[in-house]
């Protein structure tokens, strides 16, 4: 198991990412085929660089792109869509005319994204006011396409309000469609200080996760106030509201979009770093793991949830996040997660033989 942050040890964690849709049958076929049952062969992912951005396609049709055209200092998946075209993230503010009625707060929150809104003092969470960083993608590498799975890396640099260079990370990304129509995304990322030490600071906002469109949310902003149609559901049990700030293996959040069921459940790695971690999972539509805020999730005294990185050394993380159809219950996400554990502690294993 691993430990606390000292200068001579590494802190590893993983993060790996799950995307599930339906492939598109017919509906006569849909009532015969129970969720999670193989529908189809998998299609084929098709991965293409353009310059500093990628665009994966599953089949032919567009999944996602790897873009900093979508947000002003960070990179991030958008759209992510399901095999039908539908968004699994909120539009607005991306394409703020694509979706009216949309909710508007939160101007932050595009697409799905890795940040920190306190690392060495430095917010790269947020987008306006000061002290703003930028991740900044330099180079996509590795590149490749095929019949079971498609990948590619990117490497970033993480740069304080002035330009100074604070960190570089390097980000290992798979795209895997399985023959249920399911789409996994596998998202390794290794953080390493450019100069100094790294301190991310106990704060609530960060790291990993998205923005939902409104209508999986319990407590939607939108105005006029309109009733939520989504729920929240955690490894222990606690449910909407209640979800957040929590410790749990998973999350699940789910609810229509476009009046089909569908469901986004992130997965924290047995093996990570103060597992199980904390989530900031807002009733509003705000979905994202945080293992940094545990004095603002009312779990320990201020700084509580520091860690500090050492020059020289390497945070290592991955995250499993599982987009399927159906409620928590008829996707199976306590089965989904316990297939995910087991392979990522079998991985663990072998890396340390």
């Amino acid at each position: 198991m691993f430990r606390e942050f000292t200068s001579t040890h590494f802190v590893t964690h993983r993060f790996r990412v799950f995307f599930l849709g339906l492939t598109a049958v017919t509906s006569a076929v849909i009532a015969l085929i129970p969720l999670g049952t193989a529908a189809q062969k998998a299609e084929t992912v098709k991965i293409v660089k353009k310059g500093v951005e990628v665009e994966v396609t599953i089949g032919g049709r567009l999944f996602t792109r790897y873009t900093m055209l979508c947000a002003p200092n960070k990179p991030v998946f958008y759209p992510i869509l399901t095999d039908t075209g539908k968004s699994f993230t909120r539009r607005w503010p991306v394409e703020p005319d694509a979706a009216p009625g949309e909710s508007h707060d939160h101007v932050h929150h595009r697409g799905l994204w890795f940040t920190h809104s306190s690392v060495n003092g430095i917010d790269f969470w947020s987008e306006e006011g000061k002290n703003i960083g930028k991740t900044v993608t330099t180079r996509i590498s590795d590149v490749h396409s095929g019949n079971k799975t498609g990948s590619f890396t990117a490497n970033t640099e993480w740069r304080s309000p002035d330009g100074k260079l604070m960190a570089t990370d390097r980000r290992e990304i798979k795209v895997t469609p399985l023959p249920t129509g399911d789409t996994l995304l596998d998202f390794n990322i290794t953080i390493k200080p450019a100069a100094g030490s790294l301190l991310f600071g106990d704060n609530k906002d960060g790291v990993f996760g998205l923005r939902l469109p409104d209508s999986l949310a319990v407590n939607p902003t939108v105005k006029p106030k309109v009733t939520g149609t989504g729920h929240i559901l955690t490894s222990t049990g606690a449910k909407d509201a209640d979800a957040w700030g929590k410790r749990a293996d998973w999350v699940d959040y789910w609810g229509p979009i476009e009046g089909e069921t569908y469901g986004v459940a992130i997965f924290d790695s047995p093996q990570n770093f103060r597992h199980p971690q904390t989530w900031h999972a807002r009733d509003y539509g705000l979905f994202t793991v945080n293992p940094f805020g545990l004095h603002d999730f009312n779990l320990g005294p201020k700084g509580a949830g520091d860690l500090t990185v050492p020059g020289g050394d390497a945070l290592h993380a991955e995250y499993c996040v599982y987009f399927h159809r159906g409620d928590a219950e008829q996707a199976d996400v306590a089965g989904q997660y316990k297939k995910f554990s087991t392979n990522a502690l079998a991985g663990l294993e072998k890396r340390t033989q």
